[in-house]
């Protein structure tokens, strides 16, 4: 079982902050963190389409230049929110990459960002559009589908994809046929968002590979 630090342990740093992932890095085995492209069409690293959860400022990621992001600060931490580019260089080599595609049209750039890093970089998205960019772009990327609740049919389209990842929540990791599915055709399975080291155990029984949690467990 191995643990993802999510947004870099968000209930215990800044999410999605350059020292939130870092530390993360020490504590986890891969660090997950989500990419979208802002106004001036720099890839950024923030969760939400705007930016008013997470800075003292207002506004849509998509229509804020990277300038304007830079002005505000995330949660109080007197960080700002990071570039991908910004994140790459930050992060040792050692961890892995669990980064999130949040919206459509980045994927080609995503992939120009992290080609060369050293990193296993696992991409991810609920987007299959952006999934099935990258799979023609670079067949041996890995890539990992994000479960909706609307898909009725995770594992057949994470397959149709030429997916290495499944990720879903550890409810329908646990109340579904999903991870048994999942497994039977080599798909790696991500359980999120796990807050106690009881339920990871019980998805690792269940055969779970990893699972993404806010804050740190014992596993």
């Amino acid at each position: 079982m191995r643990l993802i630090a999510h947004r870099g342990f968000a209930a215990t740093a800044a999410e999605n902050t350059i020292p939130a992932l870092r530390s993360a890095a020490d504590r986890a085995d891969a660090v997950e963190f989500d990419v979208r492209r802002c106004g001036s069409g720099e890839l950024v690293v923030v969760h939400d389409e705007t930016i008013d959860r997470v800075t003292d400022g207002t506004g849509a990621v998509a229509d804020s230049s990277l300038a304007a992001l830079k002005s505000h600060t995330v949660l109080d931490s007197g960080e700002r929110v990071p570039t991908l580019e910004e994140v790459l260089e930050a992060l040792p080599p050692t961890v892995e990459l669990n980064l999130e595609l949040k919206d459509a049209g980045i994927a080609a750039d995503v992939l120009e960002a992290v080609d060369g890093a050293e990193n296993r970089v696992v991409a991810t998205s609920f987007l299959a559009s952006e999934l099935r960019t990258i799979r023609d772009l670079d067949p041996d990327q890995p890539i990992g589908l994000l479960v909706s609740r609307r898909l009725e049919t995770p594992v057949t389209t994470a397959v149709e994809l030429d997916c290495d990842v499944l990720g879903a929540s550890y409810w329908r990791c646990l109340a579904t046929g999903v991870v048994p599915r999942a497994k039977s055709v080599g798909l790696e399975i991500h359980a999120w968002t796990v807050e106690r080291t009881a339920l990871a155990r019980l998805l690792e029984f269940r055969g779970v590979d990893c699972v993404s949690a806010d804050r740190p467990l014992r596993l």
